[in-house]
């Protein structure tokens, strides 16, 4: 897995469905954040967003900081690896990762 951060004009987003919010949560703290090894808390460099239900992505992702600028290449991403709902998302600003899709 390759990490650059800062990484100028650049996001990293995960988006998945998960039961409930703690779940999710769950999975943040204990696989992509020790994965990455930032030196400072993903927290300060992320938003997040969860939904009771899954919503296409597009939907998802709008409303996120800059969303304008990321989500169609986001949509193409996530639609080339056969996902196209998720109920939620982490975007991380200024971070450009670059791992297989089933890394997490």
């Amino acid at each position: 897995m390759r990490i650059d951060y800062p990484s100028a004009n650049r996001v990293s987003i995960w988006v998945g469905t998960f039961s409930d919010e703690d779940e999710m949560n769950e999975c943040v703290d204990r696989t992509v954040e020790p994965s990455l090894q930032l030196q400072k808390p993903l927290s300060a460099i992320c938003e997040v967003c969860f939904e009771d239900s899954a919503l296409p992505l597009r939907q998802l992702l709008e409303g996120f900081s800059g969303w304008q600028y990321f989500i169609d290449q986001a949509c193409h991403a996530g639609a080339s690896m056969g996902v196209e709902t998720a109920n939620s998302a982490l975007v991380c600003y200024y971070l450009h990762c670059e791992a297989p899709a089933d890394a997490w």
